[in-house]
């Protein structure tokens, strides 16, 4: 199916829309501590482009052969709403902290105690109008084509390399320049996020998506379908991604890129025996691929290794972490209310070493904040991500829909993995760009199948011969 067939009226408003959301989240959402008023209005905004998008995707079938993620989605959001919710007292009472809650509760002569399922109602209630930018985001992609996908992916990308270009001129003009989004604060490199390994994990998802399309380019060149123009601008983008990332000093960033350029290149469908026998170039761009990753996958583990021995180090705050969530389970402490949770109960040896406000492990964060319901829903993300994977691998190589699927894909990825060792999805700005690639990925995997499908069953009323032709 061509890009144009696929086009549906009102396609054009609805990029313009998903831009603007996407824009406005991404330059007001670069701080995972503090709400403004970018934030805000983007929550607000959120919630009409919600409704539209997710009316057009039912109307383009989306909704249904989607309808898995569509529900990993909604149940995402379900949680923290649930949690605002009371709960009988035998249900409440159940995790083991709570009975120590009461304890001092009653000591301070408090009679009444809100039984809701958070223990931080309102910290919950913030974090779900924080998911609604990338959410509606995600349902964007489902409501839109394939040609709109690379105009989306392009603009993640442009504000990626935008991003990084601030940053620069804002460490060149120092920490009182009025440009500093962060006054107080030196200057790390990082543009609109507060944490340089955000800004990491941006150029390393962008360094992905520019990869894959430049392998895609690459082949359409070696064909004789494309100029060479659009690898060359792909792989110069790809570049400088790549160079700015050691440059930041985030060794997840510079790891989670070697590995997500590997897995890249093999789900690029060109490592086939015929091709690597035939092209040089090939063979030669692989081994230095494979070497990057040997010298990723040693790295990762000499830090592991060093991170282990650290106090207060990344392992130690995960091991407390499970550890309090265990006490708060089987409901969790409640969406949003990590920081007096851990602070409570975290050995105080830890808590003298860093200023802690996020468990630098999004899922055993998850699992403290949202308990037994997070963990079965988090789960049911991971498989239908491996089913979208399949679906992807399962397209032709050649095919349009397939390289921005692999793309999308590809980058979450990298902000899964970035997960395991610190919280990206904790910053509206990342959220947004993940809600984008969500969409695409599974749209793209869902199109693939239904374009399929329609090939393989012509229509009625149409002869087997012109079918044939």
């Amino acid at each position: 199916m061509s890009a144009e067939a696929d086009s549906k009226p009102g396609d054009a408003a609805m990029v313009v829309a998903a831009s603007l959301m996407l824009l406005l989240a991404f330059l007001s959402g670069g701080d995972s501590a503090h709400a403004n008023a970018g934030t805000v209005a983007a929550q607000l905004l959120a919630i009409p482009l919600l409704i539209v998008a997710f009316v057009r995707g039912v109307r383009r079938g989306r909704i249904r052969s989607a309808r898995w993620a569509v529900l990993v989605v909604l149940l995402i959001v379900l949680v923290p709403l649930l949690q605002c919710l009371p709960l009988p007292a035998w249900l409440w009472n159940l995790p083991a902290e709570r009975a120590l809650l009461l304890s001092d509760l009653d000591a301070a002569g408090v009679a009444a105690v809100d039984r809701r399922w958070s223990l931080s109602p309102a910290a919950s209630e913030r974090s779900l109008h924080f998911l609604l930018p990338g959410v509606a985001l995600f349902f964007c992609m489902l409501a839109l084509g394939k040609a709109q996908w690379r105009r989306m992916l392009g603009l993640v990308v442009g504000l990626a390399l935008a991003n990084l270009m601030l940053a620069v001129v804002v460490a060149a003009a120092g920490k009182g320049s009025s440009i500093n989004p962060y006054p107080d604060f030196a200057p790390t490199l990082g543009g609109i996020f507060a944490n340089k390994n955000h800004q990491a994990g941006m150029l390393a998802l962008s360094l992905i998506v520019a990869f894959v399309f430049m392998l895609e380019s690459w082949k359409e060149f070696r064909t004789g379908h494309r100029s060479p123009a659009p690898a060359a601008l792909w792989g110069i983008l790809a570049l400088v991604f790549l160079a700015a990332l050691p440059v930041l000093g985030s060794r997840a960033g510079v790891i989670i890129a070697m590995v997500m350029l590997m897995g890249a290149l093999l789900a690029s469908g060109m490592l086939s025996l015929q091709a690597f026998r035939d092209s040089r170039l090939l063979q030669v761009g692989s081994l230095i691929v494979l070497a990057v990753f040997v010298i990723g996958l040693q790295a990762a583990m000499g830090w592991m290794r060093t991170d282990s021995t650290v106090a207060g180090s990344r392992q130690a705050m995960t091991a407390e972490t499970l550890r309090i969530g265990l006490q708060h389970a089987p409901l969790g402490a409640g969406v949003g209310a990590f920081k007096p949770a851990f602070e409570q109960d975290a050995d105080p040896a830890l808590l003298t070493h860093n200023y802690i406000n996020n468990a630098h492990d999004d899922y055993a964060q998850w699992w403290l904040e949202a308990g037994v319901a997070g963990v079965s829903v988090m789960l049911l993300a991971l498989a239908v991500l491996g089913r979208v994977l399949f679906a992807l691998l399962a397209q032709s190589t050649g095919s349009g829909t397939r390289a921005c699927g692999m793309a999308a894909l590809m980058g979450m990825g990298v902000i899964a993995l970035h997960s395991t060792v610190d919280y990206p999805l904790r910053t509206q700005a990342l959220l947004a760009a993940f809600g984008v690639l969500g969409g695409i990925a599974v749209a793209a995997s869902t199109s693939g199948t239904a374009h399929g499908r329609r090939r393989r069953h012509p229509s009625q009323g149409q002869a087997p011969e012109a079918a044939k032709g």
